[in-house]
């Protein structure tokens, strides 16, 4: 799958407010709090690869978590940060930083998704700055929130929860930062995958209503 610049990022929230995109099925909330979903990921799991880790196609959380993690540009890693002068705030544990964003997709789709993420764009202006969460299918938004001052240095909301209604379900989210040198840091994921059947279920329960007014 081929990520997307930016600057073609902002273009595809810029066509999606116009076509009247969806927001109601997928929501994007700040919380203080972050839910505990079914599988989890903090980067601190025993065998779990950390350092400066190898570009693509390497995908360490594919085979055990069913997602593929990237940075805007590639480069990305796994380490305490915390433990860096002045950076304190990220809390104990590992997290998973890189340049100009994090992408991730994953293997099957979900319907639910808490993390942390914080990033070094600053507030937004005329110059830059300010940042985006974006959440649907196959490079296509469904639902985005623009943080005007996104979480770093301790100040800011880092946690994020996004939620889905009516059946809906995401495979991507893309956490963008549009200060001039962004780094982005994301932590402690948990996500919800459908039941098995579940999305059988209702596709005969959206059969049956169609029936219904046929009738």
């Amino acid at each position: 799958m081929k990520t997307r610049t930016r600057t073609q990022l902002v273009a595809i929230v810029a066509g999606t407010c116009l076509a009247g995109a969806a927001q109601a099925a997928v929501t994007i909330s700040s919380v203080a709090v972050l839910p505990t979903y079914g599988t989890t990921l903090n980067f601190d799991e025993v065998g779990g690869p950390t350092g400066v880790l190898p570009p693509p196609p390497f995908q360490p959380w594919l085979p055990s978590h069913g997602l593929s993690v990237i940075s805007g540009e590639g480069a990305r890693a796994v380490g305490q940060v915390n433990l860096n002068p002045g950076f304190g705030w990220l809390g104990t544990g590992n997290v998973f930083f890189g340049p100009f964003g994090i992408f991730m997709t994953f293997s099957q789709p979900i319907q639910s998704l808490s993390f942390q993420y914080w990033d070094a764009s600053g507030p937004g202006g005329p110059f830059g700055g300010g940042a985006l969460i974006l959440v649907g299918n196959e490079n296509n938004p469904d639902a985005f929130l623009s943080l005007s001052n996104p979480a770093f240095g301790g100040v800011g909301n880092p946690n994020f929860n996004i939620t889905t209604t009516g059946g809906s379900t995401f495979t991507e989210v893309r956490l963008v930062g549009f200060g001039f040198t962004p780094d982005a840091y994301m932590d402690n994921l948990s996500w919800n995958v459908p039941a098995p059947g579940a999305a059988a279920l209702l596709g005969m329960g959206g059969l049956s209503m169609i029936r219904r007014r046929r009738a």
